[in-house]
């Protein structure tokens, strides 16, 4: 046998959306690689204030004699006690976050992945409501043997509202099928759907988890790019972290887990930065401790993240633009969506949004798959519906989050793909 039977689990493993992205490879546009290339309009990136996060990155990046050394494999002490202070800053925390309480990952795919080999064993499930970011499908499994359990939750994909007793439905026909749940993962602000959970909700994840003792894993990596309160004076911003409850009320505090990373509000992608805070678990602690060494964060770059994060001013003011930035995409997307009668869920945090097209495509699946490789032929790359697990098709994610001139080229290609044949 060439490869462990582990690996070949790992290479058995399927996730729609990223076998979709390596059809693009090499197809995508690039201003000096592939000028010709498709517009991405299909990776959750931000383009919006790429330059001005590159500046200020070069600024900070330093490398000392002390940086040839080993580092601490957790992050060092003084870069987790500025993420304790930026979390509360942020987060507002319901109890006080120690800095003991963060541990520095590469990535928050990997933060995931570090989780679930600590809190899981193989053969376990974990409920994942639908549609969800379709590299869970990677993150969860990956040499950990665990296994997704997907959970179609939202009849209207309008209303994030949460019904008890349809996510008791799925626990049940998950212990029926013999299927072992020990873990719950959810995405807030939610992705694909660009929409944020209520307290309301979040206390209904947490007592369902609580019920059955199950780890409840959220992910807030796009915590700090909501919008919708820009556009609407009325509203507040929608986002509302599981760290400002006071979750002892509700469940074993030791069962709740929360991932953050930089890819998203701050742009950096590359930097490969990711967070687990966990406030009440001194086993879990230890064991992410010893399996830090695998997911070590290097010295220049906890210097570099150290330097760029210690300017609080800086940063805020950053969010705030970044804020304002997707905002005024998004609204002039959505004016030109309304012009062009395409039907979208209403978003209100993150870099994109779920497009409606339902009436212009027949009804499967494979429709949908050949109107994604006639629009990518046609220059233009959207993720497909199908990468977020989708419970119906006619369903496409755009990434809004680039400057306006690249934007309305792409959406002009995607209307005429899209009315072709009317």
């Amino acid at each position: 046998m060439q490869i462990s039977k582990r690996a070949a689990e790992t290479l058995a493993i399927q996730s729609p959306m990223m076998e979709a992205f390596l059809e693009t490879l090499g197809k995508l546009h690039d201003p000096e690689l592939n000028p010709t290339g498709a517009l991405n309009l299909g990776v959750a990136h931000n383009d919006l204030l790429q330059q001005k996060i590159f500046e200020r990155a070069q600024e900070c990046l330093q490398v000392t004699p002390e940086d040839i050394n080993y580092g601490a494999a957790e992050g060092s002490p003084r870069l987790r006690q500025l993420w304790r202070d930026f979390f509360t800053r942020h987060f507002n925390p319901y109890y006080p976050i120690s800095w003991q309480d963060i541990s520095v990952q590469t990535g928050a795919g990997a933060s995931v992945n570090q989780l679930f080999m600590v809190i899981t064993d193989p053969g376990d499930y974990c409920l994942v409501p639908t549609p969800y970011y379709g590299a869970f499908d990677y993150d969860v499994k990956v040499n950990t043997g665990v296994k997704i359990f997907p959970a179609h939750l939202h009849r209207d994909l309008n209303s994030m509202t949460v019904d008890p007793d349809q996510l008791e439905s799925h626990y049940q026909r998950a212990e029926s099928e013999g299927k072992k749940i020990t873990s719950m993962i959810v995405t807030n602000p939610e992705n694909p759907l660009g929409r944020c959970y209520s307290v309301e909700d979040i206390k209904v994840f947490l007592d369902f988890a609580s019920r059955h003792q199950i780890h409840m894993l959220f992910d807030e990596i796009y915590a700090l790019s909501t919008y919708s309160q820009l556009l609407d004076e009325k509203k507040e911003d929608p986002f509302v972290s599981v760290l400002s409850l006071p979750y002892k009320d509700f469940i074993d505090p030791a069962l709740v887990h929360v991932v953050y990373g930089l890819s998203k509000d701050f742009a950096i992608n590359g930097f490969r930065v990711g967070f687990i805070i966990d406030q009440f678990n001194a086993p879990l602690k230890a064991a992410l401790g010893r399996s830090a060494a695998f997911s070590y964060t290097s010295t220049i770059t906890d210097r570099l993240l150290f330097n760029l994060f210690s300017d609080e001013k800086w940063i805020d003011e950053y969010l705030l633009e970044n804020r304002q930035a997707l905002a005024e995409s998004y609204k002039r997307t959505t004016q030109f969506l309304k012009t062009h009668d395409v039907d979208y869920i209403e978003a209100e945090a993150g870099p994109f949004m779920l497009l409606d097209i339902r009436k212009y495509t027949e009804p499967t699946f494979e429709a949908d798959k050949l109107l994604w490789h006639r629009l990518l032929k046609s220059g233009v790359y959207f993720a497909q519906g199908a990468g977020f697990h989708m419970p119906e098709p006619g369903y496409l994610r755009l990434t809004f989050a680039l400057p306006w001139s690249m934007l309305e080229i792409g959406l002009n290609r995607f209307i005429k793909e899209l009315k072709k044949d009317i």
